[in-house]
C-alpha cells in the first residue's frame, strides 16, 4: 500500500500515476474540499504542456504578454515564444483527483496525519485516530510537512508568505510582475474582466502595510475586491532531505519551488514523475529528478543576486534589457529552464556579469 498525505497538485497526480500501474495508492487530505482554501496565483509556464495537457476544465485563460516594471517606472515588454496558463487551482485540484480516482486510488477527506509508529500511521478522522498500515509514505502536505517533521527530515526552511486578491479590473491580458515591491509583485489575468493581484515577502516582515500600498498605487478600491487569499511558499533548499527509507517528500513539503518567482506547480508535477518511476522500478528518486534540482539551484542562485540589489541596481537591469537583443533572449527562455539564460546573455552583453557579484553582498 502506498500513502500520499495532501492532496494537491504533486499528491494527485502522483497518486494517478501510480495507480494507473496497478498500484494500491490512499491520498489522505486535512481539508473537507479538494483544492480548497486557494492558495496559489495558478500561473504556469509553457513547459506545463510537456507534462499535462492545459484542458478546458481547469484553465481559465492563457497570453504570452508578459510586462515587468520596476519601482522607479521602467518596464520591460516582453512577447513571449509560447503561452503561459491560468488555471482554477481548485478545479485543476479536482480534475487530478478524479483521473487518479478513475484508475483506483481512494481519497479521504478531512483526514489529517498525525505521526508514525512501528510501521503504522495514525490519521485523524472526525475526531478519532485510525491506525493505518504505513507501506510506502509520501509526504505531500505543503511547506510545514507533517510527514517530515515526524521522521526528522525537516530542517528550518526560509518562507515566503504570499498575499492575493481576485479583483473586477480591466487588463489587456498582460501578465504584469513588479520586483522590488516585497520580494515582488503581480496582476495576472484571469479573464472577463478578473485579474489576480498580489505580492510576496519573507516571513517577519510588514507585507500587509506593503501589499495596501501597492494596491493602493495601482488604483484597487475595496468594492472591487472579489476574496482574498493567502499562504506560506517555501524557498528551496538543496540541503533538504527528500528521502529517508520508505518515506518520500514531494511538491511544497520537498520545497520544490522556483525561487525566483514562487512557483511549484510544474516542479511538483515534475517531481511526481521522477518520484512514480522510482517507487515502480527500485530506481533514484534524486536521480530521477536532478534536471529538476539543477533548475532549482539555479532559480536559488538567482534569488540570491534578486535580494541583494539596490534601487540603483535594478535601474541598471531594466537599463541593460533596453537592448533588443537581450529582450529577445529574456523571451525565449521559459521560466523553469532558468539555467539556459546567464550564458547567452553574458555572450551577447557582459554587463551582466556585473550582477555575478550580488550573491555575496
Amino acid at each position: 500500500m502506498i500513502n500520499i498525505i495532501g492532496a494537491g497538485p504533486a499528491g494527485n497526480y502522483l497518486a494517478y500515476l501510480l495507480t494507473k500501474t496497478g498500484k494500491e495508492v490512499q491520498v489522505f487530505e486535512e481539508h473537507k474540499e479538494i483544492g480548497k482554501p486557494v492558495q496559489c496565483t495558478g500561473i504556469v509556464t509553457s513547459e506545463f504542456e510537456d507534462v499535462l495537457e492545459p484542458r478546458k476544465e481547469f484553465t481559465v485563460n492563457k497570453t504570452n504578454k508578459v510586462k515587468i516594471k520596476s519601482v522607479s517606472g521602467k518596464c520591460i515588454d516582453l512577447r513571449l515564444k509560447r503561452n503561459n496558463y491560468i488555471l482554477d487551482r481548485a478545479k485543476f485540484d479536482l480534475y487530478l483527483a478524479k483521473q487518479a480516482e478513475k484508475e483506483g486510488a481512494d481519497f479521504f477527506l478531512g483526514s489529517q496525519f498525525i505521526n508514525e509508529n512501528h510501521n503504522s500511521i495514525f490519521i485523524k478522522q472526525n475526531d478519532k485516530i485510525k491506525k493505518i498500515n504505513k507501506g510506502i509514505l509520501i509526504g505531500a502536505d505543503g511547506p510545514l510537512s507533517s510527514v517530515a517533521r515526524s521522521h526528522g527530515i525537516y530542517i528550518k526552511r526560509r518562507m515566503i508568505v504570499g498575499f492575493q486578491y481576485r479583483v473586477n479590473m480591466k487588463n489587456d491580458n498582460f501578465i504584469e510582475f513588479y520586483p522590488g515591491i516585497g520580494i515582488y509583485a503581480w496582476i495576472v489575468p484571469e479573464g472577463k474582466g478578473i485579474c489576480r493581484v498580489g505580492m510576496c515577502d519573507y516571513v517577519g516582515q510588514n507585507i500587509r502595510k506593503t501589499f495596501d500600498i501597492f494596491t493602493k498605487k495601482i488604483g484597487i478600491a475595496k468594492k472591487s475586491i472579489i476574496d482574498c487569499q493567502a499562504g506560506l511558499i517555501p524557498t528551496y533548499n538543496p540541503f533538504i532531505k527528500i528521502q529517508k527509507k520508505d518515506v518520500f517528500l514531494i511538491g511544497d513539503a520537498a520545497a520544490q519551488v522556483k525561487a525566483t518567482t514562487g512557483g511549484g506547480i510544474v516542479p511538483g508535477l515534475i517531481a511526481a514523475k521522477g518520484l512514480a518511476k522510482s517507487i515502480l522500478d527500485g530506481s533514484s528518486y534524486k536521480q530521477n529528478i536532478w534536471r529538476l534540482r539543477k533548475e532549482l539551484f539555479f532559480h536559488m542562485i538567482g534569488r540570491e543576486i534578486l535580494d541583494n540589489l539596490k534601487k540603483r541596481d535594478w535601474d541598471y537591469l531594466f537599463k541593460l534589457f533596453e537592448n533588443k537583443k537581450n529582450k529577445e533572449i529574456l523571451s525565449s527562455i521559459e521560466r523553469e529552464r532558468i539555467s539556459r539564460l546567464a550564458l547567452p546573455l553574458f555572450r551577447n552583453d557582459p554587463r551582466f556579469l556585473f550582477f555575478v557579484k550580488k550573491i555575496f553582498f
